[in-house]
Parts: structure tokens; sequence; C-alpha cells
């Protein structure tokens, strides 16, 4: 009996011990939470009258839970919107093959520079002086001979020129001077050439009808020859009309059958 008093008494001293181990690791874990606690409610003070020295020394570890001043501000954004992968995608042309390709071609205007265009206009075609002769009718009556010069544009053929020039009668400036022409209106030079320094002029139909009589068929002859010898390769002309040589022209009969030189009207 006394055996079993013993062995009961044993197993309550080791329980105890247990609980005061038990308690011991509890307040060391739960040492500064305990003494927060001894100090925020004062508990000595209140019970005993006055704080132990250990409660009062102790220093009770700053929270670790972070206050509003540590917490780290994670910033959520909003998600980007994904955009229609067909609203991206650019479109391409067919590829076409090179032979199936029509040729390209330029079509870029040839343009002169100002500095040529103003060369152009700067070149001017040769010019060549002739010698017309009208005639000048006064008061009395007479026919004298008068000679105008002309400045044309240079020719290959200057004696069909001439004649021509002379066909087509005084200017204004020469009509202001009473220079007239008894060649008939209407007459057309045909065909001029020269062989041994003697022209032969074929001149159109009107030629031989001069209203004028037989002064104006002299005066039309002489207009002719002394403008065609201001050459110096002519000396005399012979007249044909409508390419035939006649020996007279006109109803009255001036003498055309020969060439004429100036000599034939002293």
């Amino acid at each position: 009996m006394a055996q079993k008093k013993k062995n009961q008494a044993g197993i309550a001293v080791a329980v105890w011990i247990l609980l005061a181990i038990v308690l011991f690791i509890i307040f060391l874990v739960m040492q500064d939470d305990i003494m927060r606690t001894l100090k925020d409610t004062g508990f000595f003070t209140h019970t005993v009258g006055s704080e132990p020295e250990f409660v009062a020394n102790y220093e009770v570890p700053e929270s670790t839970t972070p206050n509003s001043d540590s917490v780290i501000q994670i910033e959520i954004q909003e998600p980007i919107p994904v955009q229609n992968e067909e609203e991206n995608v650019t479109q391409l042309s067919p590829i076409v093959p090179v032979s199936e390709k029509e040729p390209v071609t330029e079509n870029t205007p040839v343009t002169s520079s100002p500095k040529e265009e103003q060369e152009t206009a700067d070149v001017t075609p040769p010019k060549i002086s002739l010698k017309l002769f009208f005639v000048i009718i006064d008061g009395n009556g007479t026919i004298s001979r008068v000679e105008a010069q002309r400045s044309v544009d240079k020719t290959n053929s200057p004696l069909t020129t001439a004649i021509t020039t002379l066909l087509a009668g005084p200017n204004l400036a020469e009509r202001e001077k009473d220079y007239m022409s008894l060649i008939p209106e209407g007459s057309r030079l045909l065909s001029a050439s020269v062989k041994n320094k003697i022209a032969t002029l074929n001149f159109s139909e009107e030629f031989e009808f001069n209203p004028y009589g037989v002064e104006g068929y002299i005066g039309q002859l002489m207009q002719i020859v002394y403008t065609a010898t201001s050459f110096s390769t002519v000396e005399s002309v012979q007249f044909l009309v409508e390419g035939v040589r006649k020996d007279y022209i006109g109803s009255e009969g001036v003498w055309i059958g020969s060439p004429l030189s100036p000599a034939s009207f002293k």
C-alpha cells in the first residue's frame, strides 16, 4: 500500500514538472506578448501596488506588424486591351510576276532651259538688202524711175525674192513718197533662171494687159529689168508669158522678142 502511494506521488511530481516545463516554454515563446500585456494593463500595480523591476525594465520590441508607412503600394494597372488582329493586318497588294507587269513608259516632256530659249530668241535669220525699182508720175504725166531699198530674209533664190517682192508693190512708207508700180495687178512670176548673165523670167498672162497703154508697158518692163540687173550675175532679161516667148507685148506692140537691158530704156 505504501509503495502504491509512493508511485502515485512520483507521477504527480512528474506531471507538475512537465507542466512547469510547458509553461516555461510557453512563457519563452509568448514572452514579448506577456510582458507587453503586463505593462499595458498594469497588472502588478493593481494587484500588489507596484510593478516589479524586471517588468518595468523590460523593453518590448517594436511590433513586427508592418504599419501603413512600410506597406508596399502595389499599383494594379488596368489590362491593356488587345486589339483585334484583323485591325492590325496590313493589306498587301498581290504580287504580280514580272512577266505579267505592263511595261512602264515615261513621257517626260523635253523643255528647253531659259538660257536656250533666250539664245533662240536672240538668233534672227540673216537679211539681205534688195534694190527695187518703182516709178513716180509728176503733174505733167512724166514717168520717172525711182529706187527703193528693202531688207528681207536671205534665201537661196535672191532674184526670185526680189521680183516677187517687186510684184507686191510699194509698201506704206514708199506709197507716202508717191512711189507706184506700173506692173499689172495680179501678175505672178511662174519661173526664173539665169544663164550667161541672161535672166529668163516667165510671167502669168496678167502681165501682158496694162491699163496705162504704151507708157504703162514700157514702165513695167523697165521696173523688172532694172530690179533684175541690180544683181551682178544678170545683165539682161528675156521675158516669157505663160512659158511662151513672144515678140511683142500688148496691142500697141512693145518689143520683148529679145533680152532687154537697162540700155533699152535710155
